[in-house]
């Protein structure tokens, strides 16, 4: 009896753990940034890593708004049309516009960023894209190993 009794309050202590609204506030909707207050803590990071002039500052500030608000844009558009998701012209149409914003961008923070500070930009990018790419491998999948 006192099996089963600590049986049922594990399966049920992880059933609760596992619940969305126990992840924090990390994971809530509720608590997304504008473009503007993203734009403006993303200019604050880069700052701090490669130690940013005033001007430097202002540009980059100017770019990142632009790119935050065109996420955003894209963001509303994919949530209206679902049905385009799958069409595989329309997901080559889109992958080579977000690859064309991804070369400008780089070659204006080329325009903006000493040689230095590029480099050191390159890296921090091609970290958090590392990263990125790890976690969403694993999205969906269970922890479990199989085989």
């Amino acid at each position: 009896m006192k099996t089963v009794v600590m049986a049922l309050f594990l399966l049920f202590g992880l059933t609760v753990w596992g619940q969305h609204d126990h992840r924090g506030p990390r994971h809530e909707k509720e608590v997304s940034l504008t473009p503007q207050q993203r734009a403006e803590l993303h200019t604050k990071k880069l700052t701090l890593a490669l130690d940013l002039n005033e001007t430097q500052q202002k540009k980059i500030q100017e770019l990142v708004l632009s790119k935050e608000e065109a996420r955003s844009a894209r963001i509303a558009a994919r949530k209206e049309s679902d049905s385009t998701m799958r069409d595989p012209e329309k997901r080559f149409e889109r992958m080579n516009a977000r690859l064309d914003e991804k070369i400008a961008h780089k070659n204006e923070m080329k325009e903006i960023l000493t040689e230095e500070q590029f480099v050191k930009w390159e890296e921090l990018t091609q970290k958090k894209g590392r990263h990125t790419r790890h976690h969403k491998g694993r999205k969906g999948r269970s922890h479990s190993r199989k085989g």
